[in-house]
């Protein structure tokens, strides 16, 4: 099983498992850092409106990759390697950073705004959601065997999970973290739309002007 995951890891591209590494390391190393009393990393990492609003941007990104709880965590990483190791063999890991760091981006820009929440909050909901939103569009129409409920659509494993997810979030951020982390999932597959659109776009105007060129000749 571990040659099987080592395999797979290590088949991925550098930022496809950078992304990993980073979201897998950070709560063990807060967690040292707190038990140790040498420093907090959820004290400048996890976001707060009124921080961001005093110039420490970096918690509209760095808040990702800080779980709620060991619980999260596990959950969290488990689905963001699942998404991962699908995406990340067919995006270089430049394209699966900016992919993720929009949806991320959206969803803090939209707590912030609304001074929401009054806490500071941390978790990737929108980077799984965004992720979901991907494996769908890219896959939706293959079957897979999903842990518990047998062989199913990717579009059927993916409707599961995101209402797990929107669960989750609702329960510990309350409805204006959901929506955010919902509205940056969006974010995610309005980019992949897009870029669809004008790649579609591209092809056809090489298309004519191959067709063009033939007919002057």
């Amino acid at each position: 099983m571990k040659r099987i995951f080592d395999n797979a890891f290590f088949s991925l591209r550098m930022g496809a498992r950078l992304l990993l590494l980073l979201f897998a390391f950070a709560y063990p190393l807060a967690l040292a850092g707190h038990y140790s009393h040498t420093f907090q990393v959820y004290s400048w990492a996890a976001f707060s409106p009124i921080p961001v609003w005093k110039g420490e941007v970096w918690r509209l990104l760095t808040y990702a990759f800080l779980p709620m709880g060991i619980l999260d965590w596990l959950i969290s990483l488990f689905w963001l390697s699942t998404l991962v190791l699908v995406l990340g063999r067919i995006w270089t890991g430049r394209e699966l950073w900016i992919y993720s760091l929009l949806s991320t981006l959206l969803a803090s820009l939209m707590l912030t705004v609304f001074q929401q929440p009054a806490f500071p909050y941390a978790g990737n909901g929108a980077m799984i959601l965004a992720l979901l939103f991907a494996w769908v569009r890219l896959y939706g129409r293959e079957r897979i065997i999903l842990l518990g409920f047998g062989e199913m659509s990717v579009r059927q494993a993916a409707l599961v999970l995101f209402i797990v997810q929107i669960l989750i979030l609702f329960f510990t951020g309350g409805p204006i973290v959901t929506l955010a982390m919902l509205a940056g999932g969006m974010a995610g597959w309005l980019y992949l739309f897009l870029r669809g659109h004008h790649a579609l776009n591209r092809r056809s105007q090489a298309h004519d002007s191959e067709r063009i060129a033939r007919l002057e000749i």
